[in-house]
């Protein structure tokens, strides 16, 4: 198919932190915009709670279809809806509505979205009151090593706590490099990719969330440093008291400050319309008492449309 590649180069030029996130064309000599439809599914850990047996130490499989439709103009939409296939409350969990703006064209690419959260009624994951996000980047893309720099805004209403109005923030710097396996053309059909990239993280971390830069602690495979040192109800015990708050990152008392450095392997493989996309994070905490790394993977599944 004549856009297969130029497709790949597309996505593989994000991170899953960003995965909205597109790069020019022109590497492969072509500099002309397109629109295009994506349709997929996600699927990885979130943190868990077994309704059952009051447990909150765990993490769960989700699934998360999505579609998600760029212009070549840079406007976009996206919809994810998640949902957990099995548990003490199997069922969807979360659903995220995403309009954007990105350039894909040149060497500056900047990337902006909204994103609103509605939580749905399943008491197997953990509460948040942050309900929308703000996300922005700006990509420097070069010919040997990409930098980039973000910022992301979490804000909402806590209506465990009187509506209370909440909100949190991250800031990272970052690089990374893409590297491509296959024929150097517009018209293959299969390529193979893979991008390592390093990233500093900054932030509040006050709050559990879904907020894109911070699914440490949304998908951490260690749930017993997390939780609010308040105890209200995201804990390691799970019956709303705090055994081990020094190790916890999540604070509602956190200033903003350097919380993390996260390695990040993304790898690609396009088939035709289809796509295949593993990833793997790995995190050095920067805050508490206790440095242990810790991380998540993820595996997206795309079929495209020109």
């Amino acid at each position: 198919m004549k856009y297969s590649l130029a497709i790949f180069i597309f996505l593989i030029g994000g991170t899953q932190s960003y995965s909205q996130d597109v790069i020019s064309k022109n590497i492969y000599g072509n500099d002309t915009s397109f629109s295009f439809l994506r349709v997929g599914v996600e699927t990885s850990t979130t943190s868990y709670i077994n309704t059952d047996t009051k447990d909150s130490n765990g993490v769960h499989l989700f699934v998360a279809p999505y579609i998600d439709y760029n212009h070549k103009s840079g406007l976009g939409f996206n919809f994810k809806a998640y949902a957990l296939p099995g548990g003490s409350d199997p069922g969807f969990y979360l659903s995220a509505i995403s309009p954007y703006y990105t350039k894909y064209n040149g060497k500056l690419l900047p990337y902006i979205s909204y994103t609103r959260y509605i939580q749905h009624d399943n008491p197997s994951v953990p509460y948040s009151p942050i309900q929308n996000e703000i996300y922005a980047h700006l990509r420097l893309k070069t010919r040997y090593i990409d930098p980039i720099v973000g910022v992301d805004f979490g804000f909402g209403q806590d209506e465990q706590n009187n509506d209370e109005n909440v909100s949190d923030v991250n800031a990272f710097v970052g690089v990374s490099h893409l590297f491509v396996l296959g024929k150097s053309d517009a018209y293959s059909n299969n390529a193979l990719g893979f991008r390592p990239a390093l990233q500093l993280n900054a932030g509040t971390d006050r709050y559990f969330k879904f907020m894109r830069t911070t699914k440490y602690i949304s998908q951490n495979t260690t749930l017993k440093r997390m939780g609010y040192t308040k105890g209200r109800g995201n804990n390691s015990t799970g019956d709303g008291s705090s055994t081990t708050e020094d190790v916890y990152t999540i604070s509602e008392t956190n200033e903003f400050n350097l919380s993390n450095v996260e390695a990040n392997i993304y790898l690609m493989y396009f088939f035709g319309k289809f796509s295949i996309e593993p990833s793997g994070s790995l995190y050095f905490p920067l805050r508490g008492d206790d440095r242990t790394p810790y991380g998540y993977w993820q595996v997206n599944l795309n079929y495209w449309i020109k």
